[in-house]
């Protein structure tokens, strides 16, 4: 996977402002063989596959939110309005804008290593033209880093070759790029936890730093960036008392059960993959044939197998789902849930913890992260296994109705079912975005 930002500088007309003028240049973004900056122009009726935009702005765009493009997750919902505030406008090469247009490319962290990168067609409401690529597609951190490092770079270099050093413009943009390049491992530390939280580390008011490096120093390390992830700057301050109530909860069902569920996680089969929802299919597949559940229904009551024990309360979040045991998979999950939605918690906690990584409390959320998409696999796959939807599926079409009976006959949410389906390939896809993965990949 690979991703290319290509540019040509231009001569611009005189009427830009002198170090817009100067940077304006032809940018052509690929990523893997498709092209990203794919225009038609509607006033030529004629096609190209670059833009002509001032690189100023993109440098000043990337130097802006550089630790977010980097460190900050998106929630998996395609609801816009559940992101954090602000989201797009940092992860969304189109707010570089200053009047030019620039494509809808999202890029995002979709674990360590890993950046997921969306675009989409739109055609601006008052433009020539109209960008008429769209996809998806992960490459890895370090290229994407290198190929926005390199346009940050040459803008300096062009800014300088002009006589603009000290210009304003320029030399905050100088001043701020050497500020990123310099930062030591504690700084580089506290730059990921606000990017996370989703607080701009360099203008971030005091107290709210100081509650983030409290916050950070006194909470696990297995779960301090997964829920950093989950909360914001206005829910921050309320997620340690809650993380001290919850753990003497945890504390007191951590050992009921806890031995038996150890042992079965002893037996079960595992696999290293890239893929953290293979990893979630595997197990949940292991654990399955371990407790002889065969193709039918999951029952968390079964008298021959342990308890899984639950309590109900408020989260800090409405992005935090659960916080699960170290011991063993008993969990506090959210007050209010349905039935399904219950079971499908219950069947995360059980996910997160049979593949954990590392000893430790768990801690489920929506985010799109390696850890929630094991987990949100896991708990699919356990609930409604996709060989069991294939056999049901066979003779009867994935028909509106077929899918909510096999709801009922799972006790899961037909978005469950919906999910599998397409994750699976079991039938033709269910809507137009056939891709859009309930499992976070």
């Amino acid at each position: 996977m690979t991703i290319r930002f290509a540019f040509d500088w231009v001569d611009a007309a005189s009427s830009l402002d002198m170090a817009m003028g100067q940077t304006m240049a032809q940018l052509s973004i690929q990523v893997n063989e498709e092209t990203v900056t794919s225009v038609h122009d509607r006033r030529s009726n004629a096609h190209r596959d670059h833009i002509v935009v001032p690189l100023l702005s993109v440098a000043e765009w990337v130097v802006g939110n550089w630790c977010h493009i980097r460190h900050e997750v998106p929630d998996t919902t395609t609801d816009m309005t559940r992101q954090k505030p602000g989201f797009q406008q940092r992860h969304n090469l189109a707010f570089a804008g200053d009047g030019f247009l620039f494509p809808k490319l999202t890029m995002a962290p979709s674990s360590d290593s890993m950046q997921q990168l969306e675009w989409e067609c739109w055609q601006p409401q008052h433009g020539r033209i109209k960008f008429v690529a769209e996809g998806k597609a992960q490459v890895a951190c370090d290229q994407l880093q290198r190929e926005l490092e390199g346009i940050v770079e040459a803008v300096l270099e062009r800014l300088g070759s002009f006589g603009h050093g000290q210009d304003a413009v320029a030399s905050h943009l100088q001043e701020s790029w050497a500020t990123i390049k310099a930062l030591d491992p504690d700084e580089h530390e506290f730059c990921r936890a606000a990017a996370l939280l989703g607080v701009d580390p360099f203008a971030v008011h005091q107290e709210v730093a100081e509650a983030i490096v409290a916050f950070w120093d006194r909470t696990e390390l297995v779960i301090r960036e997964e829920m950093l992830a989950s909360l914001e700057e206005a829910t921050l301050p309320d997620a340690s008392p809650w993380l001290d109530k919850t753990r003497k909860i945890l504390a007191c069902q951590d050992a009921e059960g806890g031995n038996e569920w150890a042992a079965i996680r002893r037996g079960l089969s595992t696999v290293q993959t890239a893929k953290p929802w293979e990893q979630g299919y595997v197990l949940a597949r292991s654990l399955r044939r371990n407790l002889d559940y065969g193709d039918g229904w999951f029952d968390f009551a079964a008298p021959k197998q342990p308890a899984l024990h639950h309590q109900e309360t408020d989260m800090p979040s409405g992005r935090m789902e659960g916080l699960v045991a170290a011991g063993a998979p008993a969990c506090v999950i959210p007050s209010g849930k349905g039935d399904t939605g219950k079971r499908f918690l219950l069947a995360r906690a059980l996910g997160d913890y049979m593949g954990r990584p590392e000893a430790g409390l768990g801690v489920l959320t929506s985010m799109n992260t390696v850890r929630q998409a094991q987990s949100r696999a896991f708990a699919a796959e356990l609930l409604a296994p996709a060989e069991s939807l294939r056999t049901r599926l066979a003779d009867r079409g994935a028909e509106e109705n077929v899918i909510h009976d096999l709801g009922q006959e799972f006790d899961v949410s037909t978005w469950v079912i919906k999910h599998q389906i397409s994750n699976h390939g079991l039938a033709e896809p269910l809507s137009p975005r056939g891709a859009a993965h309930a499992h976070g990949h």
